[in-house]
């Protein structure tokens, strides 16, 4: 969780997935895809009596379009294009599938539905054949989240722009010059320490701060303004909120009038504060919040500030309102 970047990071989080993508044609959805919207439909509730056995009940495989298609006993699964004839839509619609309480909600029957009527599509050609039990399609393997890391290009224009101060002005440079925009000017020092400060700490610079830097001509004035800020507890204070408001953060249970009081939720807020302050790795932040206390050898007395922080953190998983109460 590189401090330099922390802001920046967490702008552009919300920019990209804060709102919905406009489709191009507003008034009709893209038909549902097989391997993107229907198969892990089929994962979650069908597949493991229907495709993944060594004998598949009732000889009905649904881990492949094809298969879905040829159906089993009762004969074809799927009418493509004729969802009300299709028998595996009537049973899901009737509830007598998947048997058990656990049942498709009615978004999910209405995309299996959407598919069908569509004429079933797949995206990609489907293998000849599968091996028995749980399988990893070469679908499964180009999800988005499990590609390797990678670097993109940055933008060629303006390299030479003075305006450019890093690569993110790149990006910003080519939005404004195409609405025949530029950068403003730069601030003056007084207005510069006082949008830092209130970026990174959220507190005004107090005057001496600001005569300070104002009258500091060296060439790496502002790197250490920005350091000292960093420095500052007030910029844990200020960060760790967002990542706050991301986990749900209260200190009551919430769900019911009595409300009743969290009494330790203030050790996982103050934990989140120290991760910032102390500039913690981010993929540790992440894991100690998902399993902390997996990551702590036994015995568990008298356990050093470092691993009882990781038992702290997973106060992230209760987070969610409990009308329950009591969860302390």
């Amino acid at each position: 969780m590189t401090r330099r970047v922390a802001p920046i990071l967490f702008v552009v989080a919300v920019l990209v997935g804060g709102g919905p993508v406009a489709a191009e044609n507003p008034t009709a959805a893209p038909a549902p895809a097989f391997n993107a919207d229907v198969r892990p439909i089929f994962q979650a509730y069908c597949t493991e009596c229907h495709g993944e056995a060594a004998k598949p009940k009732a000889g009905l495989d649904l881990r492949l379009r094809r298969l879905v298609l040829k159906g089993g006993e009762s004969g074809p699964a799927i009418v493509a294009g004729m969802p009300r004839e299709s028998l595996l839509l009537k049973r899901v619609t009737s509830g007598e599938m998947p048997p058990g309480k656990k049942k498709l909600s009615a978004t999910q029957i209405e995309m299996l539905q959407r598919w069908v009527a569509a004429g079933a599509p797949v995206e990609t050609t489907e293998p000849e054949s599968l091996a028995t039990g749980f399988t990893i399609t070469d679908a499964d393997r180009g999800y988005w989240a499990f590609q390797p890391i990678v670097r993109p290009p940055m933008a060629g224009a303006y390299l030479s722009d003075p305006a450019i101060a890093n690569p993110i002005d790149r990006f910003l440079l080519a939005k404004l010059k195409a609405a025949d925009l530029t950068f403003a000017p730069p601030a003056d020092r007084t207005t510069l320490i006082r949008r830092v400060s209130f970026d990174l700490t959220g507190l005004p610079p107090a005057p001496e701060e600001i005569d300070h830097f104002v009258h500091d001509r060296s060439p790496d004035a502002y790197e250490k303004l920005i350091e000292r800020l960093l420095s500052s507890p007030h910029y844990g204070e200020r960060w760790g909120r967002h990542w706050l408001d991301v986990a749900g953060y209260a200190d009551s249970e919430g769900g019911l009038p009595a409300d009743p009081v969290r009494t330790n939720a203030w050790k996982y807020r103050d934990y989140v504060v120290r991760s910032f302050n102390s500039d913690k790795p981010f993929d540790q932040f992440i894991c100690e919040q998902f399993a902390g206390d997996e990551m702590v050898k036994t015995p568990y007395a008298h356990l050093p500030p470092a691993d009882l922080d990781k038992f702290i953190a997973t106060g992230f998983l209760p987070l969610a309102p409990d009308p329950t109460g009591g969860a302390g």
